[in-house]
C-alpha cells in the first residue's frame, strides 16, 4: 500500500515538475516573441520616415506625370468624341437607307 501511494506521489511530483518545465518554457518563449516584436517595431519605427518620403516623392512624380499627360489626354477625349460622332451619323445614315429601302 505504501508503495503505491509513495508512486502515487511520486507521479504527482513527476507531472507537476514536467508542468512547471513547460510553464518556464513557455514564458521564456513568451519572453523571446516580446523581444522580437519590440526589434521588429523599432525596425518599423526607423523605417517609417524612409516610407513617408518614398511616398511624397511618388506622389509629386504621379503628379507631374499626370500635368505633363493632361493635354495629350484632353486631345485624346476629343479625338474619340469626334469619332464617336462620326461613327453615330455614318450609323444613321446606314440605317437610314435600310428603311428607304
Amino acid at each position: 500500500m505504501f508503495k503505491g501511494v509513495k508512486q502515487l506521489f511520486g507521479n504527482a511530483t513527476q507531472a507537476i515538475t514536467l508542468n512547471t518545465k513547460a510553464l518556464v518554457l513557455r514564458v521564456k518563449g513568451v519572453q523571446v516573441s516580446s523581444k522580437e516584436l519590440s526589434e521588429a517595431m523599432d525596425n518599423l519605427k526607423e523605417a517609417m520616415p524612409l516610407v513617408e518620403q518614398t511616398s511624397k516623392d511618388l506622389q509629386k512624380s504621379v503628379n507631374k506625370m499626370n500635368f505633363k499627360n493632361k493635354p495629350h489626354l484632353e486631345r485624346i477625349d476629343e479625338a474619340k468624341a469626334r469619332i464617336d460622332g462620326e461613327l453615330a451619323t455614318i450609323n444613321q445614315m446606314l440605317t437610314f437607307k435600310k428603311k428607304k429601302s
